[in-house]
């Protein structure tokens, strides 16, 4: 994204769900969504429990709370953050060891890093941090650091000395466990005071946190994250954001106090959105999202991308389509390899797409043709508030993508498996649904040795079996004496049947 772009928030608010869509030029390209029965969890910090240490993984499980035990990996562990163990003679002194790192029953203070998504609970870690507008302080870090977004030397040099003499002013109690900052874009040209106030206001967070570990055992909750949208307000850059619409006066309220203060400016106001038209219908924010929940993306060249998404990973197809191009072929697969960038980089951002992510762009025979591709795609991806990590193009002319997993992805959020293909995207065909059934029969006839058997199955199932019927039982009366009785059940999906001894 260009150091010159400019930002807007809509937010739309139903009884028991907000949404949150972030434009950048008029454009959509993020949208998140809170929900009462499924808030997200990214963020806060627990009092938890080890309740399994796994040295194979070098991983623990973590009670903290929730339905599902967190997961906890030895990179995560800090071990200022925990009672290091060494309690063997031979343990090194900086152990990373999960042995020596953590006990079963230990009591320790873990934050969120990433959603628990289908059966995966909850990943953890032990190396803190909280944030605000300005600054991150880690409780347990060591090292300032300041946004590279900051690139004058004078103003990060004003800024490196300007943390040290307030740091030094502090109380000695605070001193003593100052722990790191790092500050953020937003806190080029800050006033001194401000960033003394916010330093202070970070402090007493982490005061508040540990307070509340002392006080309690067991799991629970010593820290929540903010809600999406005063979290997006206070995570972007300094200057981008221009404009909020909200369309409920209660949150209205909340983020006016919120925005002051945090005193960010916002050139074209906090405004409330009352006319009759949806707000995300009037900005096409709806529309967008129906196509980010799709899996084929039409390209204006007449291309298109087909978009997979599994539990492991996501693919990317790039297709020419209608785009065949009238003289030379190559030129007509790069430049629709070319468009498709773009569209790849909003959809990745626009549906959270995380972990791995391969893209299967159409062969280019010419090498250059293959750089300026992934060129633009890396310029495209520049925008991406997430760590992201582009791979060269691999031998099977791919090319992959790493981008951090945090939250849940739109298609999580918005759908559930189907009922009838489990998640699979497909059905069985009515064939081997009846050949399925054939040798059920079976199985009954062995087991229960019965006359009679009845079947119950869909409409096009029932179709189908009788279509093969006379043959088949006519064999199977020969073999088993046994009659089959069938039964048409219209609210059974295609991959339900009952098989009931008589």
């Amino acid at each position: 994204m260009s150091k010159h772009s400019r930002s807007q928030i809509l937010i739309n608010s139903l009884p028991g769900e907000v949404r949150v869509a972030l434009l950048e030029a008029d454009v959509v390209q993020e949208v998140h969504i809170e929900r009462t029965n499924e808030s997200s969890i990214v963020g806060n910090i627990y009092r938890a429990v080890v309740t399994r240490v796994m040295p194979g993984l070098q991983a623990a499980f973590v009670d903290f709370g929730s339905e599902r035990n967190g997961f906890l990996h030895a990179d995560d562990v800090m071990a200022k953050s925990v009672t290091q163990l060494n309690q063997q003679p031979d343990a090194p002194t900086n152990a990373k060891d999960i042995r020596y790192l953590l006990r079963e029953g230990q009591q320790i203070a873990v934050q969120v890093i990433k959603q628990p998504v289908a059966e995966k609970g909850a990943r953890l870690s032990t190396k803190l941090a909280l944030a605000s507008a300005y600054a991150v302080y880690q409780p347990h870090g060591s090292g300032h650091k300041i946004s590279h977004r900051i690139n004058a030397k004078d103003e990060r040099t004003r800024l490196e000395n300007g943390l040290a003499q307030i740091l030094d002013s502090n109380p000695t109690e605070q001193k003593n466990s100052a722990g790191s900052y790092i500050l953020r874009s937003a806190a080029n040209n800050i006033d001194l005071t401000l960033l003394a106030v916010e330093v202070n206001f970070l402090q007493c967070l982490w005061s508040g946190v540990e307070t509340k570990r002392a006080i309690g055992s067991g799991p629970g909750c010593l820290h929540q994250e903010l809600p999406a949208a005063q979290r997006l307000i206070r995570d972007l850059p300094a200057g981008e954001l221009t404009k909020i619409v909200v369309d409920d006066k209660h949150i209205l309220d909340q983020l006016k106090k919120f925005c002051d203060d945090i005193q960010i400016d916002l050139p074209n106001g906090l405004n409330y959105h009352s006319e009759s038209q949806p707000l995300f219908g009037k900005y096409g924010i709806d529309h967008e999202i129906g196509k980010a929940l799709q899996g084929r993306i039409e390209l204006d060249n007449g291309g298109y991308l087909i978009i997979d998404q599994t539990e492991a990973m996501a693919t990317i197809d790039v297709n020419t389509g209608s785009n065949t191009g009238r003289q030379d072929p190559e030129k007509t697969v790069y430049q629709t390899n070319l468009r498709s960038v773009t569209e790849i980089a909003h959809q990745i951002r626009l549906r959270n797409l995380s972990g791995i992510i391969v893209i299967d762009f159409i062969d280019m025979k010419k090498l250059r043709h293959r750089d300026q591709v992934l060129d633009s795609l890396k310029r495209a991806m520049r925008g991406d508030r997430t760590d992201v990590f582009i791979s060269e193009f691999t031998e099977l002319g791919l090319v992959q993508i790493r981008r951090k997993r945090t939250y849940q992805s739109l298609r999580q959020l918005l759908h559930t498996d189907c009922s009838n293909c489990h998640g699979y995207g497909s059905v069985k065909s009515v064939d081997t649904v009846i050949f399925e059934i054939w040798r059920e029969l079976k199985h009954v006839v062995d087991m229960y040795n019965c006359t009679t058997l009845s079947v119950r199955a869909s409409s096009e199932v029932i179709e189908g079996f009788l279509a093969s019927k006379d043959s088949f039982t006519k064999t199977f009366n020969e073999v088993f004496k046994c009659k089959i009785m069938i039964a048409d059940e219209p609210l059974f999906t295609r991959e339900q049947f009952d098989v009931i001894p008589g």
